[in-house]
This record gives C-alpha cells, structure tokens and sequence, in this order.
C-alpha cells in the first residue's frame, strides 16, 4: 500500500472521455483543490456507480463523483476499508449527495451494513431518506429485500429482511437508538458536528468489526458555526496527510478573483450541471456587504473561515506578566459593572464585575463571580443588583445572554446590550489595558485558560473581538464587557472640597467604599 499522499490530482485529464461524451456541459474542476488518501482496491466503489447506473432513476455519476465512491469504498490488500475515515468538503449545491446515497445503498444492499446517516437539520435528513427510497421503490431487486421503511417524527429508515438497515436523523443522543451495531456513520453537515454528537455512536461504532466514519460538509464560516471545530480537525489532519483518512476539499484558491466565472468553475466540481454562470451571478449581487462576500466565498467557493486551533493560538495577553500581577487582596472602590455571558450551547453562564482598585495603583479590577449553568444565574444577578446597585449590567446582542434581558427588564432591571461595534471596543480595550499593566486579577485559572486558548478576530469596520467558538471564549468576554461598562458608566467625579476640612475627597456616580477583598469574586 503506498503513503498517504497529499496533492493535487487531475482526475479531469483521466475522465477528459467520459466528460466529452456524457457530460459535454460540465465545466467544473473534477479535481479536489488539497487531497489525502492512500492507494487501494476501487472495485467495490465502481460497482456502486455501476448500481446506481442500472437502478430504475438510471443515475450517472460525473467524474469527480466516481472519484469520490472509488475512495470511499476502496479496500486494502487485508480487505478492510483503506479509509477507516473520510471526508469530503464540497461547496453547497455541488451533489455530495447522490455520493453518499449511493454508498449508503451499495452498505445497505451488497454488504449488510448497519448505517446512521445524521444531520444537522431533519430536512436535510428527509431529502436523503426520500432521494434514497425513491430509488429503492423503483427498482425491483431491491424491493424484494425489503421488509420495512418509515419516515416521521425526525427518524427515516429502510430495513432489509437480511436485517440490514439504514437510519436518517437528526443529530442527538438517540441517533442509533434500536442499533447494537453500526457499521458505517455518516456526518452530513459536518460544520455543526460536536465531540457530544459523535460520543452518542461511539459504543455501537465498536462492534462493529471494520467500521467507517465519513463526514461530508461544506466549508465552516466561524462566525455562523460555533461547532465547526471538530471538521476543522478533521481538515487539519487532512492537510497533514494522515494515513487511513481519505481527504478531498473542492475549493477556489484565495488569490482567484471572486468575481470570475473562471473562478467558480474551480471552486465547483458540478459547474454547468448543477451551478450555472446566471446562479452564481445573481448570488454575487445578493452579497453586497463584507459579511455577505465573506458568506459567497465559504458557501460557493469553498473558502472557508475555519477555527484555529488552541495550540496555533497566540495569546493577546502577556501570560507571563498575568500570571505574575494576580493580586488576591487588593482594595478596590466606587462604582461596580456587571456584565452576563453564556456559552453557544446555553449549557454555561458566567457573571463578572468590574471595580477599580485604590490608589495609587487605581487599576480596573476585574473577576468573574458566577459560573455555571443558566438556571440559577437570574437570581443570582438580582441579588447582586440589590446588594451593589451596579452602575451598569452589560449583555452583548449576539450573545445566548440576551435572551435574559426580557427576563430583567420585567424585574425592573434595565440592561445595557452592546451591539458589535461596542463589543469590539470592549476586546480591544481590555487586551490594550492589561497590555499596559492597567487590569487587576485574581489570578482565576478560567479566565487564565480563556486569555491563553481564545484568538482574535478582526470585525468589519475596524477593530478585534474574541472568537466567540473558542472553548473559553465566554470567561475573556465577559470580564471584557464588565470593563467597558464601568469605564462607560461608571464615570468617577470629584466634588468640591469639604468645608468641613478643606480637604479633597474622590466621589463616584454610585458613592460608597468596598474596602479589603480577599479574591474579589467571593463576593459573588
């Protein structure tokens, strides 16, 4: 078996033929743009076409899609799979799943395999299961081997009286309810697929005695997919050339214009099949914003924003100087911030509060106080109105927290939502202040952890904010936001001199002293 290889292939040359004869239309690049695989048997995967070919719909595959079954299902001399593991990312649209349609009935028909084929949303599920059936009900030979199918309530499955089957669902806890075994796991949708998702099929994968995982997606835009790290991996040991794991990602390189037909017709292995230069015209025009042109790329060029991986990260905070300036008794005084975070998942919140400490040093102190699930959170920040009657509560918009702010504003508590311009100020402010020795800490390991995984990422306009996906991203957002809304908020006065003794005292929006704290988050 020769090494894994990591290239370009021009399969467009090797199929130059069939694409004149059968396919005088098609136009797209047939070749992947960064492929990994290892060399094995295609017979099994040109015997799938060939299924597909003389079922009743009578399905040809383009080249790139017999490309794509030949690997899939390719075999090593000991006869188990040569990809124990595959992934193929493919801009929207480009027929991924006719691919898998047809491994999924070559698995089901001609090697009794137990299949779970999952997905981010039930509709995509049900289009496979209905593309899937409509073949088998067509075509006899395979009728005659079936004992049941259903499709309701999120779930589609077509049983054999072999006992074989296949099941089409949505991604949770129960995707392989009723299987003991499952022989071959599919992850469409991949942008959106969780370690928890892949953990729910991991004991009935292990009776399997030669099982295969394949994941299929197009490319991950971080900013619409806080899940897409786990395809990220999957892509970094693509890229790395990782043996046993088939990769191929069709994609537009970055120095093509985007605006070219040329450059669609890379990016779109299904170019003049499927997309069209008209399609992708008035899909350019609908993209006018950076956002939206950002969308454009990932969604029709393949050009994804991935996730970087905690181990790329480099902090955007001097840990060695955070480490060593962690102060657990500090006098602190005026006015305190609140600020409420919650994870993507909603399974985590956090409160932190911002104060200034005494002088001379006059830092911002900053701790986060509550941490945990959302249930409790509500009351907690009640309490803490009624006890410190904060100069501000911050909550950003396109935070899962802002779903609290109804909740507040009917308890009589007014919360300040920033939007994204303001966020941004809020990240950038808190990396310059402790860049400069102007943050005061506890030295709290999650806030530690947060500033040493959590990258940045520059916002449309100008100016950073912390990649909201990263694991720990919440813990350096919400200390970010309790900072800007005291400096925003919580504006220090001095009033006259007291007659009394003529001296000058410091007053604050919300006069009162705090004193001594031994690790300020006690209070919380």
């Amino acid at each position: 078996m020769t090494p894994s290889m990591i290239s370009s292939v021009d399969i467009d040359r090797e199929f130059a033929a069939i694409i004149a004869a059968e396919w005088p239309k098609l136009v797209g690049r047939q070749s992947p743009e960064s492929v990994c695989y290892t060399e094995g048997d295609p017979d099994l995967g040109r015997k799938a076409a060939e299924m597909g070919r003389r079922s009743a719909s009578r399905i040809r595959v383009m080249p790139w899609q017999a490309w794509s079954l030949d690997r899939l299902l390719s075999k090593g001399p000991d006869g188990t799979w040569t990809h124990p593991e595959c992934c193929l990312i493919v801009p929207r649209q480009s027929g991924k799943s006719l691919v898998l349609s047809l491994r999924v009935l070559y698995g089901l028909f001609k090697l009794g395999e137990n299949i779970v084929f999952s997905a981010q949303q039930w509709e995509t599920a049900k289009s496979l299961w209905k593309r899937t059936w409509a073949i088998v009900k067509t075509t006899p030979w395979m009728m005659k081997h079936v004992a049941s199918h259903t499709c309701s309530q999120g779930r589609g499955t077509i049983v054999l009286e072999s006992g074989a089957q296949v099941v089409f669902t949505t991604r949770s806890a129960n995707a392989g309810r009723g299987l003991d075994r499952v022989d071959l796991e599919i992850y469409d949708e991949a942008y959106d697929l969780t370690e928890a998702d892949m953990a729910a099929l991991s004991p009935t994968k292990m009776a399997a005695s030669d099982p295969q995982t394949i994941y299929t997606s197009s490319a991950v835009n971080q900013a619409q997919h806080p899940n897409g790290k786990v395809l990220a991996s999957v892509r970094r040991r693509g890229l790395a050339g990782e043996r046993g794991l088939l990769f191929a990602e069709w994609m537009a390189p970055e120095h093509l214009d985007r605006t070219l037909p040329a450059t669609w017709r890379t990016a779109n292995p299904s170019y003049g099949v499927i997309q069209t230069d008209k399609k992708l015209e008035a899909e350019l025009r609908k993209f006018s914003t950076e956002a939206g042109r950002k969308s454009f790329d990932v969604e029709y060029l393949g050009r994804g924003d991935w996730p970087v991986d905690a181990d790329e990260v480099e902090p955007a905070v001097d840990l060695d100087w955070w480490t060593q300036h962690a102060e657990t008794k500090v006098r602190v005084h005026g006015p305190r911030a609140l600020a409420i975070e919650m994870s993507t998942d909603r399974q985590l919140c956090l409160i932190a509060a911002a104060t200034r400490t005494a002088a001379p040093a006059a830092r911002t102190r900053v701790e986060i106080g509550y941490y945990g699930p959302p249930g409790p959170a509500l009351a907690r920040i009640v309490d803490l109105v009624d006890r410190w009657d904060p100069c501000a509560i911050v909550i950003n918009s396109s935070s899962p927290a802002s779903a609290l702010a109804a909740k507040l504003a009917e308890l009589g508590i007014e919360p300040e939502i920033t939007n994204a311009q303001q966020s941004a100020q809020s990240c950038g402010g808190f990396i310059d202040d402790a860049g400069e020795g102007r943050i005061s800490h506890a030295g709290d390991d999650r806030l530690y952890r947060a500033l040493e995984t959590t990258p940045t990422i520059e916002v449309t306009g100008g100016g950073i904010r912390w990649d909201y996906t990263a694991p720990y991203a919440t813990a350096a957002q919400v200390v970010s936001l309790a900072r800007w809304g005291l400096l925003t908020f919580g504006k220090i006065t001095s009033p006259p001199p007291s007659p009394s003794t003529g001296g000058t005292t410091t007053a604050t929006t919300r006069p009162r002293s705090f004193g001594e704290l031994d690790v300020f988050a006690a209070a919380f």
